[in-house]
């Protein structure tokens, strides 16, 4: 079996930078793509992929406007867009080059969730998902990743960078999702190797050359778009659709959507993730693991964990997904658990 020799990434105190906690929108079995005629208004939901929305990003907001145009809505009809992450700029950035008379309404606009993201495509269904909702998964996935490869081609028409081919290196326990992509041809077929870090450490993985997402690129991108054609952004909290005046609303909210929709399978699910600063060798780091360790609990339990690196800026560790958990600042622990596991799996320094 082929060695791949890898640097592992410095995680001495004196290399982390910040210690994130993001709040995900996370919606049971599968995200709300749908449309709805409420109060004389069509309201057209896109929420709930939380953990996989830059994933899914291309494939959701293509399909929301798929579903409004099947009304055949007039181009004078004025439109508000709720929420100012990635999905919302990319909606109303869309609706505005083709024409509508568009408008974002956020409560927030900094420090979001979709700036934060490492960048992991990874398309696998949720393990409660029908059959239908399955195929949903794929096909707004494979959408998502041919968007991407445009990008990375310089061929997208108005997105000038964001994406990357970068090998990632998976667990032999973890399926990423990937036998459709394999099947259109849109990633080459994965091959087993030996990881070594050069102190040590060597596993056993399967290589997958894919698009790393640059998110902070892109975030930028679709903001520049935005003032580009003067699309209004204004800073406001929403309680109810009747709020807003405009008789068409894509809803793009992520948390917010709990309150406008009472919807009982959106939870929030908690995240960890530390960026890390002064690493000697950037060069030798553009590369992406994704593996499963076993790590005690603080109450002695043995639980199955996870570990993200990807090279974001100077690199980025996660992740957690911690179910129903809505306050940023629980679980602190949570870091010093990430880390130990981390240093662990690299053999790297404390």
């Amino acid at each position: 079996m082929k060695v791949i020799k890898l640097t592992p990434p410095s995680l001495a105190e004196w290399n982390i930078e910040h210690r994130i906690t993001c709040i995900r929108a996370h919606r049971e079995r599968l995200f709300n793509v749908s449309t709805q005629q409420s109060d004389g208004k069509l309201i057209i939901h896109n929420y709930g992929q939380g953990g996989a929305g830059w994933t899914f990003l291309f494939g959701c907001v293509n399909q929301a406007i798929r579903l409004f145009e099947q009304n055949s809505p007039s181009k004078k009809t004025p439109i508000a867009v709720i929420g100012a992450g990635c999905y919302g700029l990319l909606t109303a950035i869309i609706l505005a080059r083709k024409g509508y008379n568009t408008r974002i309404i956020a409560k927030e606009t900094d420090g979001l969730p979709s700036a934060q993201a490492a960048g992991f495509f990874f398309p696998r269904p949720r393990k409660s998902s029908t059959p239908a909702e399955r195929a949903l998964f794929e096909s707004n996935g494979i959408e998502s990743y041919r968007t991407y490869l445009q990008i990375l081609s310089g061929e997208h028409p108005f997105i000038q960078g964001g994406a990357q081919l970068l090998p990632a290196y998976y667990g032999l326990d973890i399926d990423p999702g990937f036998g459709p992509y394999l099947g259109n041809k849109l990633i080459e077929a994965p091959d087993p190797v030996i990881i070594d870090f050069g102190n040590g450490k060597r596993y056993d993985a399967i290589r997958h050359q894919q698009v790393f997402i640059h998110t902070s690129t892109l975030m930028q991108e679709l903001n520049r778009n935005a003032i580009d054609l003067d699309i209004p952004i204004i800073k406001e909290e929403i309680a109810q659709f009747n709020d807003i005046p405009e008789p068409i609303i894509f809803h793009c909210a992520g948390l917010g959507a709990r309150m406008l929709t009472c919807d009982s399978r959106l939870v929030p699910v908690q995240g960890h993730l530390i960026t890390l600063k002064n690493q000697p060798h950037l060069d030798q780091l553009q590369y992406m693991i994704n593996v499963k360790v076993v790590q005690k609990t603080p109450l002695g339990r043995l639980r199955d964990e996870l570990i993200y690196y990807a090279p974001k800026n100077e690199g980025i560790l996660g992740i957690t997904f911690i179910r129903g958990q809505d306050n940023p600042n629980a679980n602190q622990h949570e870091f010093d658990r990430l880390l130990e596991r981390s240093r662990d799996f690299f053999g790297t320094d404390i």
